[in-house]
Formats: C-alpha cells, sequence, structure tokens
C-alpha cells in the first residue's frame, strides 16, 4: 500500500539504524515496531537474498505466504498450422465473445449470465461511462487478439502499447462499419461505439448532458458529436460500402491495419514484421480470389482494400482532433481511455513515476 511503500523509503533513507523494541527480531503482534516493520518490507522488495520470501532460518509467516501475482492457466497459442486468416477469425471470434459478455454484465447487471452468449442481444444507447468501460475492455481484448494472431508480438510493454494504441482506433471505426454496412444498411447517422452500444443523432444529445459544466459547453460538444456522425462516421461506412467487403477481406483488413505503422515512430523491427504479416495475408487474399474465381480482379481487389485502410488511418487522425476537442470542452478528462490512446507513453508508468518523486 502507499502508506507502506513511504515508510520503507524513508526508512532506506535513515540514517540511524532501526532497532527491534523487543530484541528478537521476531514481533508478531500488530502493530509490529519499525524495524520488524521495515524487515518484513524488505523481504519483499528484495526476495533475491532471501529463501522463499524469508532470511534464512526464519519462521515463514501467514501474510508472507501469501501470492503476489497469479497465472493463467492453458494460455497457449494456435497451432502453426492455421492460416493467417483463420487465427484472425479465431481470434476475433473469441475476442467478440469476452467483450460482449463483459460489457452486458455491466450494463444489465440484472440478466442472467446466460443472456450474455446469446445470438441476439440488446444494443443500448452509449454514455461516456459505458463508452469508457467498453474501451478499456476492448484494449484488454487487443493484447489478446494480437499475442493469438502475430507469434512474435513484441514482449516488450511499450512497443506492445504502441502497437495496440496504432491499430485501436481504425479497429473500432472499421468494425463499426462492417456492422453497420451489413447488417444495418438503412440506418443513417449511427456508430457502434461498442459490441453492445450506439450513438446516433437522437442519442448525441443525452449522451453530453452530464459531461460539459456550462450550456456553451454543452452545444458546442454536441456539434462536434453529430459533425463525426454525418461527415467521419459515414466516410468510413462509405469507403467499407463502396468496396462491399466480404467477411473474409474484413479479417485481412485488421492485420493490414494492425500493421499500417510506416509513418510512425515504430522501430525498424516491428516496421519489418508489419512487412512479412501484409506479405502472408496478400498471399491468402490471392488464393482466397482464385478459390472464388476472381483471381483476375486480384490486384483490384487489393488496392481497394488498402484505400479503405487510409481512409481508417485519416479517421484515425480526425478522432485524435475531435478527442483533444472534448478534452478541452470538459467531456473527458485525462483518466478516460479512448483520450490516453491518444497520449504518448504506457499508461500508468507516468503515475509511478511522479510517485517515486514524492
Amino acid at each position: 500500500c502507499r502508506a507502506c511503500k513511504i515508510f520503507y523509503r524513508r526508512a532506506e533513507k535513515r540514517k540511524r539504524p532501526l532497532r527491534c523494541t523487543s530484541n528478537k527480531r521476531k514481533c508478531r503482534k500488530v502493530p509490529r515496531c519499525k524495524k520488524c516493520r521495515y524487515e518484513q518490507i524488505d523481504r519483499l522488495v528484495k526476495g533475491s537474498d532471501y529463501e522463499g520470501g524469508n532470511r534464512k532460518g526464519e519462521e515463514t509467516t501467514a501474510e508472507t505466504n501469501l501470492p503476489q501475482e497469479a497465472t493463467v492457466f492453458c494460455d497457449g497459442s494456435l497451432d502453426a498450422q492455421f492460416s493467417l486468416l483463420e487465427r484472425v477469425r479465431f481470434s476475433y471470434g473469441t475476442m467478440s465473445i469476452s467483450r460482449r459478455a463483459a460489457e452486458l454484465s455491466e450494463l444489465h447487471p440484472g440478466r442472467h449470465p446466460m443472456c450474455a452468449f446469446d445470438k441476439n442481444y440488446p444494443a443500448s444507447q452509449t454514455t461516456i461511462t459505458s463508452l469508457n468501460y467498453a474501451m478499456r475492455v476492448l484494449v484488454s481484448a487487443l493484447y489478446d487478439f494480437a499475442t493469438n494472431v502475430f507469434e512474435e508480438f513484441s514482449e516488450s510493454l511499450e512497443n506492445k502499447w504502441y502497437l495496440i494504441k496504432n491499430f485501436h482506433h481504425p479497429f473500432w471505426n472499421l468494425e463499426s462499419a462492417y456492422r453497420v454496412v451489413t447488417q444495418f444498411p438503412h440506418l443513417e447517422h449511427f456508430h457502434f461505439m461498442s459490441l453492445t452500444t450506439y450513438l446516433n443523432d437522437s442519442s448525441a444529445s443525452s449522451f453530453m448532458n452530464l459531461a460539459p459544466r456550462t450550456p456553451t459547453a454543452k452545444e458546442d460538444a454536441r456539434d462536434i458529436l453529430r459533425f463525426m456522425l454525418h461527415y467521419d462516421t459515414r466516410w468510413g461506412q462509405d469507403a467499407v460500402k463502396a468496396v462491399d467487403i466480404s467477411e473474409e477481406e474484413f479479417l485481412a483488413l485488421l492485420v493490414l491495419s494492425f500493421w499500417n505503422i510506416e509513418n510512425t515512430a515504430m522501430d525498424d523491427s516491428l516496421v519489418a514484421l508489419g512487412v512479412k504479416y501484409r506479405g502472408r495475408v496478400m498471399a491468402e487474399l490471392q488464393a482466397y480470389y482464385r478459390r472464388k474465381g476472381t483471381d483476375e480482379q486480384c490486384a483490384r481487389r487489393i488496392g481497394e482494400l488498402m484505400g479503405i485502410v487510409v481512409v481508417l488511418q485519416d479517421l484515425s487522425f480526425l478522432m485524435t482532433v475531435h478527442l483533444e476537442e472534448f478534452r478541452v470542452l470538459n467531456v473527458f478528462d485525462d483518466n478516460t481511455t479512448m483520450y490516453q490512446l491518444t497520449k504518448s507513453g504506457v499508461p500508468g508508468t507516468r503515475r509511478e513515476n511522479a510517485e517515486e518523486t514524492t
């Protein structure tokens, strides 16, 4: 806890040594003396100098015996014999089930848990609270998605975060556009904010009701939101609709969007991985068109898919601008997940560094 962290740092800097009040260095009662409290924390911090987390020869207490971390069982990756598109299909389906269950459990706590796995499930108007929760679920799910699909997904936390951050907004726009075009083509100015929530013209006002603190800011925020629905959202949906992408092409777009990193600050090793996986998905698309008997259209179709990737990239840039506008209008704060995705650095790192300097 924070109190123990502060105590430990002060004890480390202390010039005069601490002394055990019992002179046995085995105080068992609470509150313990400062010496025994310091040594107990020190055992946890510097476990390499101890056997089983305790000094050699000391008894193990119930408190130091508690697990500090939990491990996931059966955490194996998909068999390498699966094609890349098969891996994407399986991972996207699994990710969708977990996201849907998490969102419905949060939005409809009174529903039976099994209802989260029904083929047809309720869709609700989004709120700032539900959006922030859904985005946190999505970011976590995208980590699992990338780990299952891409064998060399970087072990570096920073590289993982930058890849996921670069992929999040294109994924979010692509998934919504594909769902609207294929399932609800009659709806206009409609965007899926998550798997189970949506935003349209009529719900834009209620979305902003509780966020800004002044009427002027509220109206400005609504105008930005409606602009996004009428132009940005429509742009992405029109791009998907014009190409009339199939399910296999949707899955291929997930790979192409994930590795669309040439114009970013990613290091050369990640760029090389991007070239590798784009090449693999292009080869599988060629085989797919050949099976359909449309291999003569392969070059044109791939060119159209790359056009969608460019649109998604442009929409991501516009989203960054709009989120900054919402931040200025006090719709979002610095801890809002979507806003964090526009910032540099790994969330949590800056906060931990700040604590260490206090």
